[in-house]
């Protein structure tokens, strides 16, 4: 029976320093834990000394039971995204939205998000879409999206998180291999104090796995299909120095636009400021009124 509750707080004190938390207080919960064995089931000293053995004999021995096995090569990962902006020829838009579409799904990837706004030209004619196609396809798929329209500007972005996926996996199976033991001996604690005190410890190994696994998959997805931001608006409403592509119809109307917009405005502004225009000019007439009335009979009492 000692040498069993012994065996079980080595074990519950190895697993709390393994998983990152405070040594007193596993330590404690350990104790509470072995204290709360019951002693009926009576077992060899070969049967304790192997469960010793399972649960802290590798960490005894300064190894940690995750990491025994080598974690395989993941490979390069690389996060891969760009950023288009085309210009088309007027009424250009829907049908280069469409190409555009075709090029992502033709390469086996999809359209996330898209937007489309008017203007003011009663039509379509600029808007945003973001795409992801398969990593291995994201060169193919941005020469194929520049030849969509005329390409007025680009950036593109490789960030190598390879490095950080290596670190993760490893999280990954150390913790997993943390989480068995904790399940082994809650399955083997007898009492509600022993079956709490591992539940706290697995409680919080299990928080951890999630979520290293949650970071896992999302580098996972990023890393294979690769982000496209693309933008594209017909020549003109794009309003692009140097666009090049204005004429001088489309110049006129934009600037007959602008002027019923400023002159809207200035209209309101006059409108909203009238009434305190009219109530500061009544208060002057007022004051002007009072100080005329006021000055005459010291004018007369001096004739």
């Amino acid at each position: 029976m000692k040498n069993f509750a012994k065996a079980l707080v080595l074990a519950l004190l190895a697993l709390s320093l393994v998983a990152c938390s405070s040594g007193g207080d596993d330590a404690a919960d350990g104790g509470s834990a072995g204290g709360g064995v019951e002693g009926g089931v009576t077992e060899q000293a070969s049967a304790d000394t192997a469960l010793a053995k399972e649960s802290g004999g590798a960490d005894q021995s300064g190894s940690r039971p995750d990491l025994q096995g080598q974690i395989p090569g993941v490979g390069l990962r690389i996060v891969k995204t760009a950023t288009l902006r085309l210009s088309v020829g007027k009424g250009g838009f829907e049908a280069a939205v469409d190409e555009a579409r075709s090029v992502a799904s033709s390469l086996g990837g999809f359209v996330v998000t898209s937007s489309a706004s008017q203007a003011g030209h009663g039509r379509l004619v600029r808007g945003s879409l973001v795409l992801r196609v398969p990593g291995r396809a994201y060169e193919q798929a941005v020469r194929e999206l520049r030849r969509v329209g005329r390409l007025e500007r680009m950036s593109d972005d490789a960030q190598d998180v390879s490095a950080e996926f290596v670190d993760l996996e490893a999280r990954r199976r150390h913790l997993e291999a943390v989480e068995g033991q904790l399940l082994t001996l809650l399955d083997r604690a007898k009492t509600v104090p022993a079956a709490l005190a591992v539940q706290a410890q697995l409680n919080d190994t299990q928080l951890q796995l999630e979520q290293v696994r949650g970071r896992l998959n999302f580098l996972e997805d990023q890393t294979t299909y690769a982000t496209i931001r693309l933008t594209i608006g017909e020549r003109g409403t794009i309003a692009a120095p140097g666009d090049g592509g204005w004429g001088i119809v489309e110049a006129w109307k934009d600037g007959a636009q602008a002027f019923v917009t400023v002159t809207g405005k200035a209209f309101v502004i006059a409108a909203g400021a009238a009434p305190i225009v009219l109530l500061l000019a009544l208060a002057w007439l007022a004051a002007r009124f009072l100080r005329r009335r006021i000055a005459l009979p010291w004018g007369a009492s001096r004739s």
